[in-house]
């Protein structure tokens, strides 16, 4: 194949060592990306869990919608029942904003499904990028050390010797180890199955069962590695969602808790600030799951062709024992004279028995 270098022709310990540090910098950077997220979209839920759909924010909602119902001060409270109410009151309109003590900034509640969609497409941004170098930094290095092709073994130099090959071999499972332990999102088994002793089927080699219970673990498994990706995107539209339903239920801020409805401040203009940073957040999202799925696939494929690797050449090595008896068999229907080849390939004649002999007397002589 144009282009494609045998590992032990373009590769040194030193190139794969650091080709490998760069493989678990971009693993460590989607992780970490991911992660950060995954928190920011839990605030965000979080507090418009708060506003909207909490016990709370329906009972301060009722007490609003009644007319009648008296608001004593906390100075004037004479029972314990208004005391905590006012603190209740007061700890759920708090709740309503959130801190980030790290940039030193209050949102609040209202401001989320915008600041928050932003932050979250910034992020996004950056997840498909680390997730792009990681696929193609694995890519790249799985590719130029799998030595052992199909379209190669034609091309191959038959001079290369059994101790480059098990070197080879040697890297290549160093690779595809380091690699798979440090990627979260790459897995050989498709189910929920755990190792629970030594004994068992080898992860690359099992297949998956197609009862009930196997389909569902694949099911299972396919959701939980799908769901850090694709939880900001569905978190974001919910708690936009949310907002705009806001806008349409009494407000027990506004005089009277009236309806803001369209009229409301900041509703157009915020629905299209959300939706500018909503799609593109939605793509990069797809796009970041996609990069992950192409890195196990290739993954994958290294290591099942590894491991054939692996068992055709312990099965090369097993043959020798049951091939001397062959071997001597055809030795001896040889004829005379056509038995040996030397080290260029040239049949060499038998020597005469005088002619040992001479040697031998020559050999005994000289001792």
């Amino acid at each position: 194949m144009i282009g494609h270098l045998d590992d032990w022709i373009a590769e040194t310990s030193d190139s794969i060592s650091a080709r490998l540090e760069g493989a678990r910098e971009a693993q460590r950077q989607t992780r970490f990306t991911l992660g950060m997220m995954a928190v920011i979209s839990m605030m965000m839920l979080i507090l418009s869990y708060n506003a909207y759909l909490s016990f709370d924010s329906k009972w301060i909602l009722s007490r609003a919608l009644q007319r009648d119902s008296p608001i004593v001060s906390a100075d004037r409270a004479e029972t314990v029942a208004d005391l905590l109410t006012n603190q209740a009151i007061q700890d759920w309109a708090s709740s309503r904003n959130a801190t980030i003590e790290l940039l030193g900034i209050r949102v609040s509640v209202d401001d989320v499904p915008v600041l928050g969609t932003i932050s979250l497409f910034v992020f996004s941004l950056w997840l498909l990028l680390v997730t792009r170098r990681e696929n193609h930094t694995v890519g790249s290095l799985l590719r130029d050390t799998d030595t052992s092709r199909d379209d190669d073994e034609s091309d191959r130099d038959p001079a290369v010797s059994e101790r480059q090959i098990a070197y080879s071999n040697g890297q290549r499972w160093l690779i595809f180890h380091t690699i798979a332990a440090n990627n979260l999102f790459v897995t050989f088994d498709r189910s929920m199955s755990r190792i629970q002793s030594l004994r068992g089927a080898n992860r690359l080699l099992s297949t998956s069962t197609k009862s009930m219970k196997g389909i569902s673990s694949r099911l299972a498994l396919t959701f939980a590695r799908g769901f850090f990706f694709w939880f900001p995107v569905v978190v974001s539209a919910f708690v936009f969602y949310l907002d705009r339903r806001s806008y349409f239920q009494p407000d027990p801020f506004a005089p009277r808790s009236a309806i803001p409805g369209t009229s409301g401040p900041f509703f157009f203009e915020s629905m299209v600030v959300f939706f500018a940073c909503w799609i593109p957040l939605f793509l990069c999202c797809h796009g970041s799951a996609r990069n992950s799925r192409a890195t196990d696939n290739v993954l994958r494929d290294y290591g099942m062709r590894l491991q054939a690797d692996l068992l055709r050449r312990e099965s090369a090595r097993t043959l020798p024992a049951g091939g001397d008896n062959a071997s001597r068999e055809a030795q001896q229907a040889t004829p005379p004279g056509r038995g040996r080849k030397g080290s260029d390939g040239i049949p060499e004649d038998p020597i005469p028995e005088e002619i040992q002999g001479r040697h031998s007397a020559r050999g005994t002589s000289a001792h």
